[in-house]
């Protein structure tokens, strides 16, 4: 073999090896499966993969939005995904079938629940006047179990109204085909009943949210065998989320440009100024799981208790992890507000 041949296998050989190596190190970047709600709630999923926080932090993403976060629940029981986006409400209903669940970050808090009525309805002001009317609502939602809550407050119950079972997505369709006197919708929902002048309100998120205490978490969920198994994926997972949950909190300009694109993807239109309103109404100043929040979810767990939707009541406190996110929240400091 001559030697301008040997030099040029050598060669070849050493590109192959690197390109061998290039590729193992590829593959040791743990690909992570999350599912999360395709709502105003979805923000903090979709930032964090737009803007690139979970490559940095060394993982291969691999995110689905759902219509609802039972859904996502349902995906992570199953263990078709690892991590998964909810209400309140939804580690509860996993607990109480003794699955292992845990929560492990804030993806934001603040209710953006409203109480709609047609806008040809011009008389109705209060939830009283629908008693024994059509309302719509996503059944065992965490917004229709605020508003049962809310109901005691005034002496009522979900038997005081009819009560007609829909997608939160399916409900702006509602109002334009009739057949419903009010709904309980939350937002991007909510504002599209509005900008049609489809509907009006008569409740709006603080009015329900504040006599209430409600501080409506979203909460990043896991299982106990990833916490065990894989705890370093598990952590970088939330330096992330928190990396983006500080974006959020101070970039709401091109956070709304992000939703409003992410909007359109999943068939909703909407205004950036619309979008920029939706973000106003939830909050990302925080990562860690406060006892205010465990104890507003505690609330709205005991109402599905007593509605029989929950076979027991578990009590969430003991199955919050906040240990990731406490070293994410000491090790990763906020970015200047740009709003």
């Amino acid at each position: 073999m001559g030697w301008k041949r040997l030099v040029t296998l050598v060669a070849v050989l050493g590109l192959i090896a690197l390109t061998t190596d290039i590729g193992k190190a590829q593959t040791k970047k743990p690909i992570v499966r999350l599912n999360y709600s395709g709502s105003i709630y979805a923000t903090t999923s979709v930032v964090g993969v737009e803007k690139g926080f979970f490559d940095q932090e060394g993982l291969i993403m691999n995110a689905t939005p759902e219509s609802a976060g039972e859904i996502a629940m349902q995906a992570l029981i199953g263990g078709s995904t690892d991590f998964a986006v909810g209400a309140n409400v939804r580690p509860i209903q996993a607990l109480a079938r003794d699955l292992p669940v845990k929560v492990v970050a804030l993806s934001s808090w603040g209710f953006a629940g409203y109480i709609i009525v047609p806008v040809k309805d011009t008389a109705t002001q209060s939830l009283e006047e629908l008693k024994g009317k059509t309302i719509a609502v996503r059944v065992g939602s965490g917004t229709h179990t605020v508003w049962v809550r809310y109901l005691k407050t005034k002496g009522l119950s979900e038997n005081d109204f009819t009560i007609k079972n829909i997608e939160a997505e399916q409900i702006p369709a509602a109002f334009e085909a009739g057949g419903i006197d009010g709904a309980v919708v939350w937002d991007p929902f909510a504002t599209i009943i509005l900008e049609k002048n489809l509907g009006r309100t008569i409740l709006k998120p603080k009015d329900m949210a504040e006599p209430l205490r409600v501080t409506y978490p979203f909460f990043v969920m896991t299982t106990e065998d990833m916490i065990k198994n894989k705890r370093d994926t598990v952590q970088r997972f939330v330096n992330a989320w928190t990396r983006t949950m500080h974006y959020i909190h101070a970039n709401k300009s091109e956070v709304a440009h992000l939703m409003q694109a992410f909007f359109a993807r999943e068939g909703t239109k909407l205004s950036k100024e619309t979008v920029k309103k939706l973000l106003d109404g939830t909050n990302y100043d925080r990562v860690i799981v406060s006892q205010a929040d465990i104890d507003d979810t505690m609330e709205s767990a005991k109402i599905q208790f007593e509605q029989k939707r929950l076979k027991k009541l578990p009590d969430l406190k003991q199955h919050v992890d906040n240990s990731f996110a406490e070293r994410a929240d000491r090790a990763i400091k906020p970015t200047t507000a740009k709003r």
